[in-house]
């Protein structure tokens, strides 16, 4: 007992550090991830707080931090003008927590490993390029409406603010000095990049309060709401009208196949980093993100996912254990009910600098130029699933990069499984392996190939089953050997 408590005390230490760590990073990105999906300062405290308590105390990973995810936003803006109001994606959220439940207890969370890493790649670029698109306006000084919509973009020359293009331009270049590798090997790596910048803005903001068309006004500004415990709940709540419109259901489905991905990605990932290499158990994850999904649901919050950004900083930053993401949703509470006053200061410029960089680096220049590298049958999925993702929704990009890598991969595999060689007169057409109808051109195009008056063998190795097309193929360049004077040995496989 004397010998473990230094062993406790030590592990205590480094969690209660790393929890400190994770909260001035976590701080930051919940409000400008409220801000940037149309939603509260406040939801996006909340969904920290349960994403850092109660998903913490469910889940079974040691290490991962869960909270909103950047990669949400664009879902959660484009849910909320298709279903017409926040409390109407509220309810789709507690039925997407719902299905997330259900599919860890029916461990499903193992089929997220079918779907290909040049869609969830293609996934994390299309998001960090509506990341991009959606943010811009904001960090200009564009005043967001009541109730979002995907065509931000279009206003981005509107009430430009000079305050926040400066503090926006400095916040980007803090952050891209934060990325140098002399920093990253200095101990400046130790001051979390989005709590110098979220400092910055509050700093320069208070500045250009008195100079002449450089203020910032209030709407520009993160606005909390003092807390008092006798007013009444303060965010949205579920509409629960609402059941009987079909939209709902398919936003629900996308909600919870985007959240279980984001998830599964960053607890893979996570695990990787790990220092002690402890397996993530994915069934028992999605049932502790449902579970916090459903409560974010009912309360007014955000969509949550185990986030990389913060589950890498936990680690780095020499967490042990589960404690280390406790102690940042405690601190997260801790804010939200004694320090709104001081969070009100932060610029909507500084947030929206940070979601900017996060999707540059989602959608990098090096990505795409990495995915061009590995070849077509790679780099168009990819395209396809960004396109897609950009163009026409998540849920539909995400289905069009699936059914291109499928296509390309039946395609691909159907390649050199038919070969002809001659020896004089004779030709002999072998089929290797299982090929499917898409191969039917190719038979066609070499059994016409063959000249008249000559023999033929068609040889199918053992074990292996024509298709039903295909069989048709041979049996009609058989019925057509008389007239050409064909000589045909082909025996089928019973």
């Amino acid at each position: 007992m004397n010998k473990s408590f230094p062993v406790l005390f030590t592990s205590l230490k480094q969690d209660l550090f790393a929890g400190t760590v994770v909260f001035l990073v976590a701080l930051p990105l919940c409000l400008g991830i409220a801000q940037a999906s149309g939603m509260p300062p406040l939801a996006g405290l909340l969904s920290g707080i349960i994403g850092g308590v109660l998903i913490t105390l469910l889940s079974p990973s040691p290490l991962s931090v869960s909270g909103p995810a950047a990669g949400m936003i664009a879902l959660v803006v484009s849910s909320i003008a298709s279903l017409g109001s926040i409390s109407a994606m509220l309810v789709a959220l507690v039925l997407a927590g719902a299905l997330q439940v259900a599919a860890g207890l029916l461990r499903l969370g193992r089929l997220a490993g079918l779907i290909p890493g040049t869609v969830i790649r293609g996934l994390l670029a299309g998001i960090g390029i509506l990341l991009i698109m959606q943010q811009l306006p904001v960090a200009f000084g564009y005043m967001p409406d009541s109730e979002p919509t995907n065509d931000a973009s279009m206003h981005f020359f509107k009430d430009i603010t000079m305050g926040s293009v400066l503090i926006m331009l400095v916040s980007l270049l803090l952050l891209i000095v934060m990325e140098t590798p002399w920093v990253k090997k200095s101990k400046l790596s130790a001051l979390p990049a989005p709590l110098l910048v979220v400092l910055w803005g509050m700093l320069a903001q208070g500045l250009l309060s008195s100079a002449e068309g450089w203020a910032l006004p209030d709407s520009q500004r993160v606005q909390l709401p003092a807390w008092s415990w006798d007013n009444a709940w303060p965010l949205a709540l579920p509409d629960w009208s609402v059941l009987m419109q079909p939209s709902l259901y398919q936003v629900a489905f996308s909600i919870a196949l985007l959240a279980s991905l984001e998830t599964l990605l960053s607890l893979e990932a996570t695990s990787r980093i790990d220092p002690l290499k402890r397996a993530p158990r994915s069934d028992r994850e999605l049932v502790a993100q449902g579970a916090g999904n459903m409560v974010s649901g009912l309360l007014g919050g955000l969509p949550l996912t185990a986030v990389i950004v913060r589950s890498s900083a936990n680690v780095y930053a020499g967490a042990r254990t589960r404690f280390s993401s406790l102690f940042h949703g405690v601190l997260m509470l801790i804010s939200a009910l004694f320090l709104a006053p001081l969070l009100n200061h932060i610029p909507l410029a500084s947030l929206s600098a940070i979601l900017i960089f996060t999707g540059f680096k989602l959608a990098s220049p090096a990505l795409f130029i990495r995915e061009w590298r590995q070849g077509f049958t790679q780099f168009i999925p990819f395209v396809i699933t960004v396109t897609g993702i950009i163009s026409v929704g998540m849920l539909e990009g995400i289905g069009l990069g699936l059914l291109c890598q499928l296509l390309l991969s039946v395609v691909k595999a159907e390649r050199n499984t038919l070969t002809l060689t001659q020896h004089g007169a004779i030709h002999l057409l072998r089929i290797h392996q299982n090929i499917t109808f898409i191969s039917k051109p190719e038979l066609c195009r070499l059994l016409d190939s063959l000249p008249d008056s000559s023999t033929v063998h068609i040889e199918v190795v053992d074990g292996i089953t024509l298709a039903p097309d295909l069989q048709e193929a041979i049996d009609a360049f058989m019925a057509q050997a008389e007239q050409r004077n064909l000589t045909v040995f082909y025996m089928p496989k019973k």
